[in-house]
C-alpha cells in the first residue's frame, strides 16, 4: 500500500509540472496582426510571405495586405519577403500589431542567376551570361518559344522562315556561329536536354544564355555553340494561388504571293516572242477572252493564291496554374491548351479536314519537399501531347505548285467538276487539288518528361558549406504519322467536239486512298551527381563544385543496327570560385567528358577555362555615388562540339559487298566485287573552340541605369569536312572520300544591353531596354582545291558567304552587246539581257567571274529595343527588333520568267511591273524570253536584296484591377490585355518576308492581334 501511494504521488507531481509548462507556453504565445504596404506608393501588398525565423511557422498577407500569425514570445523574429522588394526582419518585442512597409529593390546586385549546373549571385558572376524578363516573352502570342527570342537579349540571333503550324520554330544561334557543321546551341530545360519549342511560356521561371568559355566549359563537348538554360516555375510558400490565362488571336498572313493575272500572262508570252522576233501566240481576241471570262475553261484566268490560301485564321492559348505550399512541401502545376490553325482553304464537300492545324496539350508539375532541415527532394513531371493535321501534300510542294502553275494553264475544275491539269509532269500539280483533294495527314508527337532530384546539406555532418546533389531524368518521345494520300483523277479539257460534247484527255486515273503509317520513338536517360561547397572565411568567399554526369539516348525505331546502338555522353565537370571582399573575383571551370562516337582511347577531352572580375565600385577609394556598381571581367578557355555531322563512328571503314562486278576466266564467269563504302579515320574527333571575352557591367543611380558590354573572339579548330583535294585519279569514288577534322574558323563581335528604369513616388514607372549583337564568322581553313583565281577562295570570307556574278545592268542595244565581253552562258544575248562584269578581264564572262556578293543569310547584326510604361493598373509596352548585314536572293521560279520554256511557271507581279522592255530601259529585272534563259537566270547581284529590316515585334496594352464583389468568391485580380506580334515591318524587299529563305517565299508568317484575360484567385 505505501508503494502504491508513493507511485500515485509521483504521477500527480508529473502531471502538475506538465500542466504548468503547458500553461506557461500557452501564455507566452501571442498573435501578431498588421498590414504590409509598399514604400513606393503605400498600396497594400498581397501574398507577402511572413515566416517566424528558425521555425516552420509562416503565413501570407491577404489581398488587402493584412495578416495574422502566432509567435512563441517577445524574442521571436518575423521575416517578410516579397518578389521585387527588399526582405525585412523585425523582432516582435512587446508589440501585438506590426505594420511594415517594404522597400522596392533598387538594384539587381542581390539577384541570383542560373549558371551551368547551379546558381550564382549576379554581382559575382565573371562569365558572359544574358537573361530576359519572362514577361517580355509572354507578350508575344506564339506556340513556339523560339519565335519570341529575336532581339530579346544580347548574344542571341534568330530567324523564322516559316509560319506553318507545328513547323514554325525559328533557327536559334548564340553569338553567330563558329562552324559550318552543327551550329545549334545546347538547350537545357531544368538541367536536361530538351526541345525549346515544347515549352509553354507560362511555365518559365527564368531564361538565360551562356555565351563564353567560362560559362559553358562545364558542358565540355557540348558547350562550343553556347547554352540556353530554361528553368520552369516552382512552388512558393503560401496559400494556394490559382491563375487562369486565356488569349485568343486573329492571325493575318503576311505577304502572300502576288502573281499576275491571265491577260497579263498571255500578253507577256506575246512580248517574249516579240523580243526574239518570233510570231505571236495570242490574238487580241484571245487576250479579250482571258480578260472577260467568256470562256473560262479554254481561256482560264485563275488567281491561285486566292483559290488556295485565306488571309485570316485563328489561334488560342490557354493556361491554368496552381501554386502554393508551406515550409515542408511546395508545388506548382500548370496545364495548357493551344490551337494554331493554318491558312489553307477547305473544300466544303470534303468529308475530312485538310486545313493545317496544330493542337498541343501541355502539363507540368513541380513539387519540392523538405524532408528535414538538411534534406530536400524535387520531383518534376512534364507532358506534351501535340496533334497535327495537314493536307495530303506537304507545304513546300503546295507553295512550289503556286510558283509553277500559271493563271492560264487550266481552270481549277473542268466543266464536269473534275480536277484540271495537263500532261506535263509539273502541270499535274493543281494547287487546289493539292490542298483540298490529295487526302490528309494526321501527326502525333508525344513527350513524357520526368525529373527527380535531391539535395543533402552536409554542413553538420562533415563541414560547413558542403552539400551533395543528385538528378535523374527520363524522357520518352513518340511520333506517329498516318498518311491518307488520295491520287485524284486529273483531266485536261480540250473543248467541244462538232456535236457540242465536252472533250477531255485523261491525265491520271483516280485511285483508292492509300494508307501509310510512319512512326518514331526514342528515350533518353540523364544522371548527374554533384558535390558542392560554399563557405565564407572572413573576407574570403570560396565555392566549389565537382559533378559527374551521363546521358544515354536510344533511337527505338532506328531501322538499322548502327543507329540502334545507344548514343552516350559522360564525364566530369568542375568549378572553383574565389571572392575577396566582393572586390576581386576569380573562377576556374572545366569539363572532362566525351562521346561513344569517337575511337577508343580518344573519346574524352579536357576543356578548361579561367575568368576573373574586379568590382571597382566596392573599392575604398570609390566615391562616385551615382555609380552603384562597376565590374570589369574577362575569361579565356576552350569548349568542344561533338555534333560534327557525318555518319556515326567515322573511325570505322565499311565494305560494300555489292560493288563493281567482273568476269574472269576462259568462260568469263561473273564474280561480285567488294569495295570500300566508307573509309574510316582513326583520328576523328570533336571541334574545339578557344574563346576569349572581355566584359563590363555598370549600374548607375541605384539600378536606374544598367549597361552590359561584352567583346568576344573565338577560334574554332577541328571542323569536320570531307576531303576535297584528293584527285579522281587515285581511284576513290567521291562518296567514299574520308572525313577529317581539317576545317578552321574564327568568330568575333560585340554584344551589349542597355536598360533604363524608374518608378516615381506616385506609382508611375517606365522601363527602356535595348540590345545589340554583332557577330562575324570567318572561314580560315578548308580542304577545297585551290581555285584558279584567288578571289574565288572561301578562305577569309564569312561562313555561308554567297558567290555570284556582278550585274552591270542590261544590254541597251545590239551595239552594246557587240562591244561588251562575250557572255558564255547562252549562244546569243539580246538587248534587255543582263550584262555581267568581266572580273578577270579575259574578254569572256563565265563562272570564273563569280565573286563574293552580299552578306550571309544569317544576319551579322541583331538588335532590339522596347519600352514599358505603367501607372496604377494601366500598362503599355512596345518592342522592336531588327537585323542588318544580311542578304537574300529573290530568285528562282516566278522571278525567272518562263524558266522551263514558253508558258511555264507563274510570274510574280514584282517582276512583271519592273521588267525591261523596249520602252522601259530603267528596269530592275531583265527582259522576258520565250525559253529558258541561262544568261539571266543566274545567281547575281541583280536578284540580291538587302534583307535588313526593323519590325514592330510586339505591343501590348493591359489593365489590372480588382472587383471587390468577387473577392468573397476567391477572385483576387483580373488582368485584361490586348497585344499583337509582327505588327509592322520596314524593309527593302516587300515582296516576301525578309526572314524568308532564298527564293520567292513559302508558308508566310502571320500578324497576330491577341485578346486575353488573366484571372488570379
Amino acid at each position: 500500500m505505501p508503494i502504491q501511494l508513493k507511485s500515485l504521488k509521483k504521477r500527480l507531481i508529473s502531471f502538475f509540472f506538465f500542466f504548468f509548462a503547458f500553461t506557461a507556453t500557452a501564455l507566452a504565445q501571442k498573435v501578431i496582426t498588421g498590414k504590409v504596404t509598399s514604400a513606393v506608393d503605400g498600396k497594400p501588398l498581397s501574398e507577402v510571405t511572413i515566416v517566424v525565423q528558425g521555425t516552420p511557422v509562416g503565413t501570407t498577407t491577404y489581398p488587402d495586405g493584412t495578416y495574422a500569425i502566432k509567435v512563441a514570445g517577445n524574442d521571436a523574429m518575423l521575416v517578410y519577403t516579397y518578389v521585387g522588394f527588399e526582405p525585412l526582419a523585425i523582432t516582435v518585442g512587446n508589440n501585438s500589431v506590426l505594420n511594415v512597409s517594404l522597400k522596392q529593390q533598387s538594384s539587381t546586385l542581390g539577384d541570383v542567376v542560373v549558371v551551368g549546373f547551379g546558381k550564382q549571385k549576379k554581382a559575382t558572376v565573371t562569365g558572359a551570361i544574358s537573361s530576359v524578363p519572362v514577361q517580355n516573352l509572354q507578350r508575344i502570342a506564339t506556340p513556339s518559344l523560339s519565335n519570341a527570342l529575336a532581339g530579346s537579349m544580347p548574344g542571341i540571333i534568330t530567324r523564322q522562315s516559316s509560319g506553318e503550324p507545328g513547323y514554325d520554330g525559328a533557327a536559334v544561334f548564340i553569338r553567330g556561329f563558329g562552324t559550318w557543321a552543327n551550329r545549334s546551341p545546347l538547350i537545357l530545360v531544368d538541367g536536361v536536354e530538351r526541345d525549346i519549342n515544347n515549352i509553354n511560356t507560362q511555365e518559365i521561371e527564368s531564361f538565360s544564355i551562356l555565351k563564353d568559355a567560362s560559362a559553358t566549359a562545364v558542358y565540355g563537348v557540348r558547350g562550343a555553340n553556347g547554352v540556353i538554360l530554361i528553368q520552369t516555375k516552382r512552388g512558393t510558400t503560401g496559400k494556394p494561388k490559382v491563375i487562369f490565362r486565356t488569349e485568343n488571336a486573329t492571325l493575318k498572313a503576311l505577304r502572300l504571293p502576288d502573281y499576275i493575272n491571265g491577260p497579263e500572262y498571255a500578253g507577256l508570252i506575246n512580248e517574249a516572242l516579240a523580243n526574239n522576233e518570233l510570231p505571236l501566240l495570242y490574238t487580241e481576241d484571245d487576250l479579250r477572252k482571258f480578260a472577260d471570262g467568256s470562256d473560262p475553261y479554254l481561256y482560264p484566268n485563275v488567281n491561285w493564291t486566292d483559290a488556295v490560301l485565306k488571309e485570316n485564321t485563328f489561334q488560342t492559348i490557354n493556361n491554368l496554374s496552381v501554386t502554393g505550399g508551406n515550409e515542408i512541401i511546395k508545388y506548382y502545376t500548370n496545364v495548357g491548351y493551344t490551337v494554331l490553325n493554318g491558312i489553307y482553304k477547305q473544300d466544303p464537300a470534303s468529308p475530312y479536314k485538310t486545313n493545317a492545324q496544330m493542337k498541343r496539350y501541355n502539363f507540368r508539375s513541380n513539387v519540392d519537399i523538405s524532408v528535414s532541415k538538411t534534406i530536400s527532394l524535387e520531383l518534376g513531371i512534364g507532358g506534351i501531347i501535340q496533334q497535327g493535321n495537314y493536307p495530303g501534300t506537304p507545304a513546300p510542294a503546295i507553295f512550289d505548285a503556286l510558283k509553277i502553275t500559271s493563271p492560264i494553264n487550266y481552270p481549277i475544275l473542268n466543266p464536269d467538276g473534275s480536277i484540271a491539269g495537263a500532261a506535263t509532269s509539273y502541270l499535274q500539280n493543281n494547287p487546289w487539288g493539292f490542298v483540298t483533294q490529295s487526302g490528309y495527314t494526321r501527326q502525333d508527337r508525344n513527350s513524357l518528361q520526368g525529373t527527380f532530384g535531391g539535395k543533402w546539406d552536409l554542413s553538420s555532418l562533415v563541414t560547413k558549406g558542403l552539400s551533395v546533389r543528385g538528378l535523374f531524368s527520363y524522357d520518352h518521345y513518340y511520333s506517329a504519322s498516318t498518311d491518307r494520300i488520295k491520287p485524284y483523277a486529273i483531266k485536261q479539257y480540250r473543248g467541244k467536239d462538232p456535236d457540242g460534247n465536252d472533250q477531255y484527255t485523261l491525265i491520271r486515273e483516280e485511285q483508292p486512298m492509300r494508307y501509310e503509317e510512319h512512326s518514331g520513338a526514342n528515350r533518353a536517360y540523364y544522371t548527374e551527381l554533384a558535390l558542392n561547397y560554399n563557405r565564407v572565411f572572413g573576407d574570403h568567399s570560396v565555392t566549389g563544385m565537382l559533378l559527374g554526369n551521363r546521358r544515354e539516348y536510344i533511337d527505338l525505331t532506328a531501322g538499322n543496327t548502327l543507329n540502334s546502338l545507344p548514343y552516350r555522353r559522360q564525364g566530369l565537370a568542375g568549378r572553383i570560385t574565389y571572392n575577396f571582399r566582393n572586390r576581386y573575383l576569380a573562377e576556374v571551370n572545366a569539363g572532362y567528358n566525351g562521346s561513344e562516337n569517337f575511337p577508343e582511347g580518344k573519346q574524352f577531352g579536357f576543356f578548361p577555362s579561367v575568368s576573373a572580375g574586379w568590382i571597382v565600385s566596392n573599392e575604398k577609394f570609390w566615391n562616385i555615388n551615382a555609380i552603384s556598381n562597376l565590374k570589369i571581367r574577362g575569361s579565356y578557355g576552350q569548349v568542344g562540339n561533338d555534333q560534327i555531322g557525318g555518319r556515326r563512328f567515322l573511325f570505322l571503314t565499311t565494305i560494300n559487298r555489292a560493288g563493281q562486278s567482273y568476269f574472269f576466266g576462259d568462260n568469263q564467269r561473273f564474280y561480285q566485287g567488294f569495295d570500300e563504302a566508307q573509309i574510316g579515320n582513326d583520328d576523328v574527333t570533336w571541334e574545339v573552340a578557344t574563346k576569349s571575352n572581355i566584359g563590363l557591367d555598370l549600374e548607375m543611380f541605384k539600378g536606374a541605369l544598367v549597361l552590359q558590354i561584352d567583346a568576344f573572339r573565338e577560334n574554332r579548330d577541328g571542323i569536320l569536312i570531307q576531303r576535297g583535294v584528293i584527285p579522281r585519279v587515285t581511284g576513290y569514288y567521291p562518296w567514299t572520300l574520308p572525313y577529317a577534322n581539317l576545317g578552321k574558323a574564327k568568330n568575333s563581335g560585340l554584344d551589349m544591353l542597355l536598360e533604363v528604369k524608374h518608378t516615381t513616388r506616385k506609382g508611375f514607372y517606365y522601363n527602356f531596354r535595348g540590345t545589340f549583337t554583332y557577330a562575324k564568322s570567318i572561314m580560315t581553313q578548308n580542304d577545297d582545291p585551290i581555285p584558279k583565281y584567288a578571289y574565288q577562295s572561301f578562305i577569309g570570307l564569312p561562313i555561308d558567304q554567297p558567290m555570284g556574278l556582278v550585274a552591270l545592268g542590261f544590254f541597251e542595244d545590239q551595239a552594246d552587246v557587240e562591244r561588251s565581253p562575250k557572255q558564255n552562258f547562252m549562244d546569243q544575248v539580246r538587248p534587255g539581257d543582263i550584262k555581267y562584269k568581266d572580273v578577270n578581264e579575259d574578254g569572256v564572262v563565265d563562272d570564273y567571274d563569280k565573286v563574293p556578293i552580299g552578306y550571309p543569310r544569317t544576319p551579322q547584326i541583331v538588335y532590339g529595343a522596347g519600352a514599358s510604361f505603367g501607372y496604377k493598373g494601366f500598362e503599355l509596352s512596345l518592342f522592336f527588333t531588327g537585323v542588318a548585314r544580311t542578304s537574300l536572293f529573290v530568285d528562282g521560279p516566278s522571278m525567272y520568267a518562263f524558266q522551263m520554256g514558253l508558258s511555264t511557271y507563274n510570274i510574280l507581279r514584282e517582276y512583271y511591273d519592273n521588267r525591261w522592255t523596249p520602252e522601259n530601259h530603267n528596269a530592275k529585272y531583265p527582259r522576258v524570253s520565250p525559253m529558258q534563259n541561262p544568261n539571266n537566270n543566274r545567281t547575281s547581284t541583280l536578284f540580291l536584296q538587302d534583307a535588313s529590316y526593323i519590325r514592330l515585334k510586339s505591343a501590348e496594352v493591359a489593365y489590372n484591377f480588382e472587383v471587390a464583389g468577387l473577392k468573397k468568391h476567391g477572385l483576387d485580380k483580373i488582368r485584361l490585355f490586348i497585344n499583337g506580334s509582327n505588327l509592322a515591318t520596314w524593309d527593302k524587299i516587300r515582296v516576301i518576308d525578309p526572314e524568308s529563305n532564298y527564293g520567292t517565299g513559302g508558308y508566310p508568317l502571320q500578324r497576330a492581334i491577341n485578346f486575353g484575360a488573366q484571372l488570379s484567385f
